[in-house]
């Protein structure tokens, strides 16, 4: 095994002393991170030899060094962080990858979002997704239906709606009533669809326009303060479903390019067994967890993974 940091070694096996009786289910989570990431300093698999092998090592550590274990035989010596790095930054990214894997994620997409609208709200027809530019063109992200496409399309030949109202207010939802007997191209193509009420919540503006998420609802009036809410919680799944497609995009790219981290992104991936966007959420955070920036780990990281550079036993 090659040079740890022996501290933080020493750390992770008292906690995992302090959480050993500790029977409740957030002790029992932390202990099995624990283990993996020892696992990952020790080149053990299961947890107990792990934590065993842990032991051995820090004990050869104090009386010298034994059997090339690598360990510094100062305890208290501090790993310059060009030694440290690489051991840390893998014990890191087992511990974050582990807990991805067994994170659940709701929704994943717009059209997740979209379909629970469907569901979930009262008389709802379908929602949509759609950026609004100040000159009246409209493009639509996602929509539940053809029909709804083509209402949010309206909007930007009628030059009014829902979302150029959300545009002027800036934040928050507007409610539009489809009033009988109002005139308006947008007004009239959603009363033969059925529409009676419009809930456009604001999810972000740009330079020249504003993106928002529209509930279509078939029943006339205020909705209840129940279902602005439910609308306001879709809106924010549905923003974060953007930023997971803009995460997407920018991962297809360096990894197209073969960026050096788009290299470690494959490391990441091969190792741990997560996703392209993952492998770069899982980088950028142990990034911030060693205190340095994405490309030093991603050198780090496939200098080790190179034929010929440094690897883990």
């Amino acid at each position: 095994m090659s040079m740890v940091d022996v501290a933080e070694l020493r750390r992770l096996v008292a906690e995992h002393d302090a959480l050993a009786g500790d029977g409740s289910p957030d002790a029992r989570q932390r202990l099995r991170d624990i283990g993996y990431t020892i696992g990952v300093y020790t080149g053990e698999a299961d947890a107990a030899r792990a934590v065993t092998r842990a032991r051995e090592l820090l004990d050869a550590g104090r009386d010298g060094p034994a059997g090339g274990t690598g360990v510094p035989t100062d305890p208290d010596r501090q790993a310059t962080p060009a030694e440290a790095l690489p051991d840390a930054l893998l014990a890191e990214l087992g511990e974050l990858a582990a807990r991805e894997q067994g994170r659940s994620r709701s929704f994943s997409t717009l059209g997740d979002v979209l379909h629970l609208a469907r569901v979930a709200l009262p008389d709802c027809a379908g929602a949509a997704v759609s950026t609004w530019h100040d000159e009246g063109s409209v493009r639509t992200l996602a929509a539940g239906s053809p029909q709804l496409l083509a209402l949010e399309r309206a909007q930007g030949e009628a030059g009014a709606g829902p979302l150029s109202r959300t545009r002027a207010q800036g934040e928050g939802h507007v409610v539009v009533r489809i009033e009988p007997g109002r005139p308006g191209r947008f007004t009239d193509r959603a009363r033969r669809c059925g529409i009676r009420t419009v809930v456009a919540a604001h999810l972000r503006t740009h330079p020249h326009g504003c993106t928002a998420f529209s509930a279509y609802l078939l029943s006339p009036g205020e909705p209840a303060a129940p279902v602005l809410r439910l609308i306001a919680a879709l809106a924010l799944q549905a923003s974060i479903a953007l930023d997971r497609s803009a995460l997407a995009r920018t991962v297809a790219d360096l990894l197209d390019r073969r960026h050096t981290t788009g290299l470690a992104m494959g490391v990441v991936m091969e190792r741990y067994g997560v996703a392209p966007h993952t492998a770069l959420m899982l980088l950028a955070q142990v990034a911030q967890r060693l205190d340095t920036d994405l490309g030093t780990v991603a050198r780090r990281l496939t200098d080790r993974d190179r034929p010929g550079g440094r690897t883990s036993s």
